[in-house]
């Protein structure tokens, strides 16, 4: 049965990947703020489930409507974690991708290979009349020592997908979108919106 659920988010990017990664489900995602401007809902959270929940329930309460919220990043063990929950912040609040990649790179100058290993995770919050859920998703790989590719969009010119040696920015959406953190999270979401909630 199909459904329609409302992500807390201005992020194009992330929009679209929802939006095409639901779609095989017969879900259509649309942006809370195409039907309410609930503001801006800072991410205070101590971790990526605390600020998923933040936007969803920012949702949820403003419209009533089935709302989702979604925190990703990525965390490079090299760094101890880091950006982590910061990773859209990462270098400051106005800092363009590019500078945070370069940033990034810079952190990782001269270390090896087998010494940047990283993942991006992502958690979506599901908030609706019934309750609340949570979904989690992990994709492990490494980092580049260089940007490449051009789909995509953040870290994605730097994050290499194993065992195809490449990119997600050099392996495009639609790879990307069925083995990502963030296709892993919203999947689980999806099942559990078929089961649980539009039945």
């Amino acid at each position: 049965m199909s459904g329609e659920v409302y992500l807390v988010t201005r992020n194009e990017g992330k929009l679209k990947e929802a939006k095409d990664i639901l779609a095989p489900f017969s879900i259509s995602v649309k942006s809370i703020y195409e039907i309410c401007d609930i503001g801006k809902v800072e991410e205070k959270g101590e971790n990526y489930a605390h600020n998923a929940l933040l936007k969803a329930r920012a949702g949820f309460i403003n419209t009533g409507k089935i709302s989702l919220g979604e925190d990703s990043g990525l965390e490079v063990d090299y760094l101890r974690g880091a950006p982590g929950l910061y990773s859209a912040r990462f270098g400051g609040e106005n800092v363009s991708s590019g500078d945070k990649i370069s940033l990034l790179l810079k952190s990782l100058q001269g270390v090896p290979q087998e010494e940047r290993t990283a993942r991006f995770v992502c958690v979506v919050a599901l908030v609706w009349e019934g309750g609340e859920e949570i979904f989690r998703g992990v994709c492990e790989g490494y980092i580049a020592e260089e940007p490449r590719g051009n789909t995509g969009f953040g870290y994605d010119p730097i994050f290499i997908f194993p065992p195809e040696v490449k990119t997600f920015a050099e392996l495009g959406s639609e790879f990307k979108n069925r083995y990502s953190h963030r296709s892993r999270a919203f999947r689980q979401c999806a099942e559990f919106l078929i089961g649980e909630v539009f039945h």
